[in-house]
């Protein structure tokens, strides 16, 4: 005889705070399940609002986050930080970490193929969620010029993506 399956709980829809609205714009989109919508936030990244600007176009965006999902993966965002216990320290597949070296490999790939000025705004708008105008400021560039910068890095990352076949 077969058992039953328990029902699963359905949580409560957690909403946004009023505050958090004042700073972020957010809509409600069709998830793959059927009758489910989820809340997105629109432009939490710079990515983002530099597309909802018109600065960058929608395959730039996607280059972008293909970008931001490898540096993710890589693990390249995980912060270092000291133990003082004696134990000797585990290395990443033993301690249960989920770094793909793949990722790290083709990132590694991807930095060395761009060249250090592309890739620099690329990493820092993207990774770590800089204006393109911090990063001009940060590299003694011209303010006036980052987001063109910016736009042409982000074509000569798609040309790098193609060139590794990602």
């Amino acid at each position: 005889m077969k058992k039953k399956k328990a029902p699963t709980q359905r949580t409560e829809r957690v909403l946004p705070t009023p505050e958090f609205l004042k700073k972020f714009d957010v809509e409600e989109r069709q998830t793959e399940r059927a009758g489910e919508r989820r809340l997105y936030v629109t432009n939490q990244l710079w990515i983002d609002t530099y597309l909802k600007k018109g600065i960058i176009d929608y395959s730039q965006h996607l280059t972008a986050q293909k970008l931001l999902n490898l540096f993710r993966r890589a693990g390249r965002h995980q912060k270092v930080t000291m133990t003082f216990t004696k134990e000797p320290l585990l290395k990443g597949g033993e301690k249960g970490l989920n770094l793909d070296e793949g990722a790290f490999s083709d990132y590694n790939k991807l930095q060395r193929l761009m060249g250090r000025q592309s890739f620099s705004i690329c990493r820092d708008v993207v990774c770590f969620n800089l204006s393109a105008k911090e990063w001009a400021i940060k590299n003694r560039r011209n303010i006036k010029a980052s987001a063109e910068v910016f736009r042409i890095s982000l074509d000569d990352l798609a040309d790098a993506f193609k060139d590794l076949g990602l």
